[in-house]
């Protein structure tokens, strides 16, 4: 991905020169319009935590999957597998490419934020999905599938909320005992967002890169964040990655998978090129869905959907449950909506109003005493994440004017010319900065002063562009 990226920039580089080709591309980029969202009436979480008793639990369904098409099974293929043999890399996995996570759940944070989620469905049904806490300002924010809050049933024409939403985190519904069941307790929903693009048509909108959701829960003596922690979002446009699965698939009649244990699916991710070869049949769309992410490693199942997609070593979560194959199906797949600025951007903004997401900033420094023309200066670019996520594919420009030429550039993947570099830096945390590191050489014609301008790419959810863009000035010496 930060190959496809760099060699865009440099493309860009090429065909039109200079920096006016990417300031215009950032520009559009910073200034695109936030996604509407629609939230969902307000809601009483103890109506919800009295709701959810042990036995509605137990009798809660694992919620229909998004309408899918039938995937293309290799002509090699002789039986039925969920994900073929060569392609299960999780240890200990199954024939879903799934295994059980170490009890207690409480003793990874990947698991203690990962939860049940129960809810009475649109048809008035006892349904339930999987979701996860999510870093925020006020604490009480739970991410899942759209598909898990909102949907059209059967013989409506339009869509409605779900209700009586119940979170909980490291659910264990084999334990003995409610403290064991729900080490955590019942968090109920107050309130919930989906993108206003989601529509809950044809079975949830089955190929939609806006199948995300935030529910807020109700207040207690803590937080919610405080309780368990929370999964850092990642900003992306989908990508490769190795992620982490977890969730609570839920398909009745099959062990472990009927909804109480906690299972998890290690996953190498690419962009969602199958489900948008079914796209390009029915339109001449891009051979890509930009936003999804598809895994042939792990298989889909009920109850899954919403459950969270994190970057392998890390609390970054890339992406959100949406789709995939049924249970059973050769060749199995599953697929996950990234964490856009279009869809989760658009939905966190009401959801979180008071939160600060997307601040990027870019110092710049230099060397302090002057340089002699035809020597070699060395300028640093430091980016900072201010806000509640995480970036990745951050893309940062250098630029020097003439009387200079940018010999090296290090600390990201960057595409080089005399006077410019189009980087991507892999990802940008909070709390943990990321130097890029340039050479200058002063040619014979460099002024008394050459400026080094760095710039980092600008969002919709930047509450301030002032800090994008930094000079270091070297001092010349006659």
């Amino acid at each position: 991905m930060a190959r496809t990226l760099v060699s865009t920039l440099v493309t860009a580089l090429a065909a039109l020169g200079g920096l006016a080709t990417t300031t215009s591309l950032e520009s559009s980029a910073a200034t695109r319009a936030l996604g509407g969202a629609e939230a969902s009436p307000l809601m009483r979480p103890r109506q919800a935590i009295r709701y959810w008793t042990p036995a509605r639990q137990a009798g809660a369904g694992a919620a229909e999957l998004p309408a899918t098409r039938p995937p293309l099974v290799p002509a090699s293929a002789r039986r039925l597998l969920s994900v073929p043999d060569d392609q299960r890399i999780t240890p200990g996995g199954d024939d879903n490419g799934y295994a059980p996570v170490r009890r207690p759940y409480t003793g990874t944070a990947r698991s203690r934020v990962t939860g049940r989620l129960f809810f009475v469905n649109a048809a008035g049904q006892g349904d339930s999905c999987s979701a996860s806490v999510v870093r925020s300002a006020s604490g009480l924010l739970v991410v899942t599938a759209a598909h898990c809050v909102y949907s059209v049933p059967e013989g409506a024409e339009h869509g409605q909320w779900h209700t009586n939403f119940a979170f909980v985190p490291a659910y264990d519904g084999r334990a003995t005992g409610e403290r064991q069941r729900e080490p955590y307790g019942r968090w109920g929903g107050r309130r919930a967002w989906k993108p206003g693009a989601y529509t809950g048509l044809a079975g949830g909108d089955w190929n939609s890169v806006y199948d995300v959701a935030l529910i807020e829960v109700g207040r207690r003596e803590r937080t919610l964040q405080d309780a368990v922690g929370a999964l850092t979002p990642l900003r992306s446009q989908g990508g490769r990655h190795t992620v982490i699965s977890t969730g609570y698939p839920g398909v009745l009649g099959r062990k472990p998978y009927d909804g109480r244990d906690q299972l998890w699916c290690l996953a190498r991710t690419q962009p969602a090129r199958a489900l948008a070869a079914v796209n390009a049949a029915v339109s001449s769309a891009a051979t890509e869905l930009v936003g999804k992410l598809e895994t042939y490693n792990c298989h889909l199942s009920k109850g899954h959907s919403g459950g969270p997609w994190v970057v392998q070593g890390t609390r970054d979560l890339v992406g959100v449950l949406s789709a995939g194959t049924e249970d059973g199906e050769a060749d199995g797949y599953s697929v996950a909506n990234a964490l856009n600025v279009e869809s989760y951007g658009a939905i966190v903004k009401k959801a979180d109003p008071r939160g600060v997401y997307d601040a990027l900033s870019v110092a710049a420094t230099g060397p302090t005493v002057p340089v002699r023309r035809g020597r070699t200066a060395t300028v640093t670019a430091t980016v900072t994440m201010r806000g509640l996520l995480a970036a990745a594919q951050v893309p940062v420009t250098l630029r020097v004017p003439d009387g200079a030429a940018l010999t090296a550039v290090t600390g990201a993947a960057c595409a080089r010319t005399a006077q410019q570099a189009a980087c991507a830096i892999d990802a940008v945390r909070p709390g943990h900065p990321v130097r890029l590191t340039a050479r200058v050489r002063l040619t014979a014609g460099a002024p008394r002063q050459v400026p080094v301008t760095a710039h980092v790419t600008a969002t919709a959810l930047d509450p301030s562009q002032r800090d994008n863009t930094a000079v270091a000035r070297i001092p010349v010496q006659d």
